[in-house]
């Protein structure tokens, strides 16, 4: 079986009365030791027991030393996207955040299904379905999971489905169906361990992964297109001599590379900010702030799809700043990891250099991280109330400052879920029964005033509550049942009610449009969804998350493009964050654009140049030049508003984005540098070469050290490499000549 730089295996967990979760089939069926499988269970299986009408998809992470790779694969584990080690067969011992932090992540996605049944034992069958992979693609992930499981289902030798189930993530605002069951496929000639080996096959057939790229693919019978993510040069984070190139680039007539006219996506904006987050209106500044800040976050929901979507959701709002913290989306209690997380702000001190958010579903959460004083509720309405999943209320602790006190809501004012957040679906559903209200698929969410006006509501009283003098007098309020809430006793320094009014101010605004101008902007703003293709693309409009091409088995193309649609709310709230992020960081740019005024892009290609970029040349910039501290902020003194860009610069975010700022620089030079106006420039043989040289080990880096190399880059650099090798004399121009040769695609 080939390997697939897609995925790294696909697996089947049931749910076994005696002893609990089991792993049934894999494939590759080596790629994991016993061990690995073990924890695979732990860390995918759902941590709870909600109750709903329809079949769930959620997101976790693993670090790679947890997988337990077997021998046979670790040649091929080889290609970590980060460089790092992936073959091996231990687990971490004893794991600090810092080890938690810096280890590979594995990325997982998990379709769950669970049928009741009268003929099985419990009256009820629970499955799980996994895909592994190191690439953060999730939307490639669902679609995977979207076409693979239901045949799977079919497949059941317990409770075989006969009928295709809706689907409900976090990528989608009510569950829907994205493909029909395919009438050729017949189960009876099937098992779950060949509908894996087969797709992993035609996997491992598709044109090799890279970053902002449309890929028209087929799977299974079933075709569909997507468009991958972008990111920075891979090559920026890896300072090791460069090995051997460890994979072959495969491309063909399948994939076609997006130029600057479409926008670029980042690993976690395709996440609906609005659907997911709306009853938390009122808080997202300050969860942002908590974010930028490097503090700890615990987010608790009702559902693994809810959890984890949160949990990816919150860390985006930071954007363009690339996450690189410690995000676990759903945690189990069974993982292995939770010993040491939930000894955190006790036995062991939060570090305040690195950024941790966790997501579960488990109550039993509350109680174990009682030292997270930072916590999130986040309600999946669409689940029905159930005794195991009960809100379990906390207390606030400590005391913020004068304009923001320590924070504690609960949102039990009637709110506006991700069910019923657009026109389509207008009323709430009783019990979270997703069969009363499913939108028509002729139009994507509108955005009506109706449907926001008490999501508006709650958020205006939220406000009023924390400004008001008797709401700062509490330390505690009592917490219902099924309530989203936040508590955090941070001393927030953002003026949070001015831009949360703003916040609210657009979106009522949006809300008294009608459809057509609606989608209007939309359209105008280049989005359509989140990560896969229309049809269209090479007219330039932007791919959203799914657009089925020929070969669609029951018209699923309507209706991926209608439930991965983002709506204009979720457009406004991303674009809100985004710009509330360049504002903050506008100083940070200031720094950077004066410390490498003198760094041409051959200084930029050299890791050791990095060290002169440090966050305390930053912060004695930030008290030297006080222009540019956003407005948020500038009602405070110095001494008072340094102390945000210092939780800042101290911590891993803040490397974060100094690496994309150097990747910007290095991308922008070279595709303007001239070749005549730079030998005219460097005379002498010598600091050519040298130049070439660091440029030739950039581009070796991030060939040989992605599993995803930017192929663009890749291309566009050994352009200009072969144009400045001429610059050089004949007996160091072949040997350049051959070293270039080894790294086109």
């Amino acid at each position: 079986m080939p390997s697939s730089q897609w995925v790294i295996c696909l697996v089947s967990i049931r749910f076994d009365i005696d002893i609990g979760p089991v792993v049934d089939h894999v494939a590759p069926h080596d790629v994991l030791t016993e061990e690995g499988k073990r924890l695979l269970t732990q860390a995918s299986f759902p941590d709870c027991n909600p109750e709903y009408g329809h079949d769930l998809i959620f997101y976790f992470q693993m670090k790679e030393d947890s997988l337990g790779a077997s021998n046979t694969h670790r040649k091929d584990a080889e290609g970590s996207r980060n460089g790092a080690n992936t073959s091996v067969s231990t687990t971490v011992k004893d794991p600090t955040l810092r080890t938690l932090t810096s280890a590979t992540n594995i990325y997982g996605a998990t379709y769950f299904r669970q049928k009741n049944d009268a003929s099985v034992p419990r009256g009820y069958v629970q499955q799980a379905f996994v895909l592994l992979s190191r690439l953060p693609y999730l939307v490639v992930h669902e679609l995977i999971l979207r076409v693979v499981a239901p045949r799977l289902c079919q497949c059941c030798p317990f409770s075989p489905d006969t009928e295709v189930k809706p689907v409900l993530s976090a990528l989608s605002a009510v569950p829907f169906t994205a493909f029909e069951l395919d009438p050729l496929f017949n189960p009876t000639q099937w098992s779950q361990e060949g509908v894996l080996e087969r797709a992993l096959e035609e996997i491992g057939g598709w044109p090799t992964p890279h970053p902002h790229v449309q890929y028209d693919v087929t799977l299974l019978g079933q075709s569909f297109s997507f468009i991958t993510v972008t990111r920075r040069l891979q090559a920026l984070g890896v300072q090791r001599p460069v090995g051997p190139r460890r994979h072959v680039m495969n491309l063909d007539g399948r994939v076609v590379f997006l130029g600057n006219k479409h926008q670029s996506m980042c690993e976690y904006s395709m996440l609906p900010l609005y659907t997911l987050l709306n009853e938390h209106l009122s808080n997202l500044t300050r969860i942002w702030e908590l974010i930028l800040s490097h503090e700890p976050l615990f987010i608790w929901s009702n559902t693994p799809s809810m959890a984890s979507g949160a949990a990816i959701a919150v860390v985006s709002l930071i954007e363009p700043v690339v996450y690189n913290g410690l995000l676990r989306p759903y945690l189990t209690v069974q993982d292995e990891s939770f010993a040491y997380l939930s000894q955190l702000g006790k036995a062991e001190p939060f570090s305040r250099s690195d950024s941790v958010v966790v997501a579960s579903t488990n109550p039993f959460f509350f109680r174990a991280f009682d030292g997270w004083r930072n916590r999130l509720t986040v309600m999946d309405r669409l689940a029905r109330s159930s005794g195991s999943a009960k809100v379990v209320g906390g207390e606030t602790v400590g005391s913020g400052n004068d304009s923001d006190p320590a924070v504690h809501d609960d949102n039990t004012v009637p709110v506006v879920s991700r069910q019923n957040s657009g026109s389509a679906c207008p009323s709430p559903i009783p019990d979270g029964n997703p069969s009363g209200c499913i939108p028509s698929p002729v139009s994507p969410f509108v955005l009506t005033y109706e449907s926001f006006h008490p999501t508006l509501t709650a958020a205006k009283k939220s406000v009023a509550r924390s400004a008001s003098p008797s709401q700062r007098a509490h330390t505690a309020l009592p917490s219902a049942r099924g309530a989203s809430s936040f508590t955090s006793p941070f001393s927030f320094l953002v003026d949070h009610r001015t831009q949360t009014a703003v916040l609210l101010r657009r979106l009522e605004q949006a809300s008294h449009l009608n459809a057509e101008a609606q989608l209007a902007m939309l359209n105008m703003h280049n989005l359509d969804a989140c990560g896969c293709s229309d049809d269209n693309v090479a007219d330039g409009s932007e791919g959203g998350v799914g657009a089925v091409g020929s070969g669609d088995h029951g018209g699923g193309a309507n209706n991926l493009r209608q439930f991965f649609q983002h709506n204009i709310a979720d457009d406004i709230v991303r674009k809100f964050f985004v710009t509330l992020t360049q504002e903050f960081l506008m100083p940070v740019r200031a720094w950077f654009q004066v410390a490498t005024s003198n760094f041409n892009l051959f200084h930029l290609c050299d890791p050791a140049i990095y060290a002169a970029l440090s966050s305390e040349s930053f912060l004695q910039f930030l008290k030297n030049s006080r222009e540019g501290i956003p407005s948020f902020l500038s009602h405070h003194p110095y001494k008072k508003y340094s102390g945000m860009y210092k939780r800042f610069a101290r911590g891993c975010l803040f490397q974060s984005f100094l690496l994309k700022l150097v990747d910007t620089k290095i991308r922008r030079e070279l595709e303007e540098l001239q070749l005549d106006v730079w030998a005219a420039e460097y005379t002498t043989e010598r600091e050519r070469v040298e130049m070439i040289v660091s440029l030739l080990k950039l581009v070796e880096r991030e060939v040989a050290h992605s599993l995803d190399p930017d192929v663009v880059f890749v291309t566009s650099a050994v352009s200009l490499l072969v144009g400045m090798a001429t610059y050089v004399s004949e007996s160091l121009r072949d040997e350049l000549m051959a070293a270039i040769s080894r790294l086109k695609p």
